[in-house]
């Protein structure tokens, strides 16, 4: 069903590719954002290692496909959403104006602040926009696994849990977090700051505690060639997309420790298609609910062997270097199990297991850098950022 849809953040990694899908399923679609990932990328001495359209060419490739509008336009400001909000009434809306980096968090203490400030205010102003004027409408946020302890030892439930305390059996309760970084700590009160927010406004939210995603390839990205980001700094690089393009610059795939802490992953591809169902499925009014959205559970270093593996089949010969973790984390072999049920029900099915997503990926993202080409200069560039730098506040 045609629906009308903000997509915040669109800009980002994840809100372009999802941006491309949505306007090519018909939908309407509003897109806003500061365009800070540019800027804060460009803070870290870094660029996408794939090249990416201008904010106006992005634009243009959009609106030749289908229904689209963008707004450059920050969160932080109550009276640009309320405006916004006057203009159009959304069925949807999918939040993804996060800032998403915990060592870009613990850089300093201005970092740690501006996330903090980017992240709530920008769920609080939201959420208020919702209450005065579109209460029906379905919010659909992007939390992280981020916001639970990942060696808590026991199975991660999706949302809630029941528990016993002096024999007795509590009611339904979140379940609890205990996030390992000033950006999740801003997650984590998101997440009470909305089913604070569906109980006593009676709104309806999904909130998606997702895995690492990884990759860049979507079937609306190879149709348009409309590139999504492909960073590979400290701050900014995911460790899966770090290690493929380190794979592809022949630099050793800096792992942290001993590479056994363990960690949910899920391609682009199949983000995209999580966030659809969430979109095609949504909630009573005044309910909250929690989906873990992953696909395989892996150690950091079994993800170096897939890349290492994938990369072999292309004929480059990739190394991992053991570093020392500048983050307070566990880094040794510990119980990780979340459920993912919810989404299985619905309908999700993986596109490939996650080895041959990998291989997949490094096939495309091989394509493409060979075919757009890197110079020596950004070669060198790229080999100086991957590498983890930041010792955490």
């Amino acid at each position: 069903m045609k629906q009308t849809v903000l997509v915040t953040g669109c800009d980002g990694y994840i809100g372009h590719a999802l941006t491309l899908k949505l306007v090519k399923d018909g939908h309407n679609v509003v897109g806003i954002d500061n365009l800070a990932r540019r800027h804060n990328v460009e803070l870290m001495g870094s660029f996408s290692a794939l090249p990416i359209e201008t904010r106006r060419e992005r634009t243009e490739t959009l609106q030749h496909i289908g229904d689209f509008v963008f707004y450059d336009l920050t969160m932080i400001s109550d009276i640009n959403l309320r405006s916004l909000f006057q203009s159009y009434k959304f069925d949807t809306i999918i939040n993804l104006a996060q800032q998403p980096s915990a060592p870009f968090s613990h850089k300093s203490q201005h970092h740690t602040i501006s996330t903090t400030r980017n992240n709530l205010e920008g769920v609080i102003n939201l959420l208020y926009a919702m209450k005065k004027q579109s209460y029906d409408s379905h919010l659909i946020h992007i939390g992280t696994m981020g916001e639970y302890d990942p060696a808590v030892g026991v199975k991660i439930p999706e949302g809630t849990f029941k528990f016993w305390h002096r024999f007795k059996r509590s009611k339904t309760s979140i379940f609890p977090r205990r996030p390992g970084s000033f950006y999740h700590a801003s997650k984590v009160a998101a997440t009470y700051y909305i089913d604070l927010a569906c109980r006593t406004w009676n709104l309806k939210a999904t909130d998606i505690m997702q895995g690492v995603v990884f990759g860049n390839w979507t079937p609306e990205i190879e149709e348009y060639q409309s590139h999504t980001r492909l960073d590979t700094d400290e701050a900014f690089g995911t460790v899966s997309n770090r290690f493929l393009v380190q794979a592809f610059i022949e630099h050793p795939l800096t792992i942290y420790g001993k590479g056994k802490h363990k960690r949910g992953f899920l391609s682009l591809y199949d983000s995209t298609q999580c966030l659809n169902i969430a979109l095609n499925n949504p909630p009573k009014s005044g309910a909250y609910r929690t989906w873990n959205q992953l696909f395989s559970v892996y150690s950091i270093n079994q993800i170096a062997d897939l890349v290492i593996d994938a990369a072999a089949y292309f004929g480059i010969k990739a190394t991992k270097q053991y570093i020392p973790s500048p983050r307070k984390e566990i880094t040794h072999p510990h119980y990780y199990n979340p459920d993912v049920k919810i989404l299985r029900k619905l309908g999700y099915i993986p596109e490939h297991d996650t080895r041959h997503s990998f291989r997949d990926e490094l096939f495309f993202q091989l394509d493409e850098l060979h075919k757009h080409g890197l110079n020596a200069e950004q070669m060198e560039q790229l080999t100086k950022v991957t590498k983890p730098k930041i010792t955490w506040s």
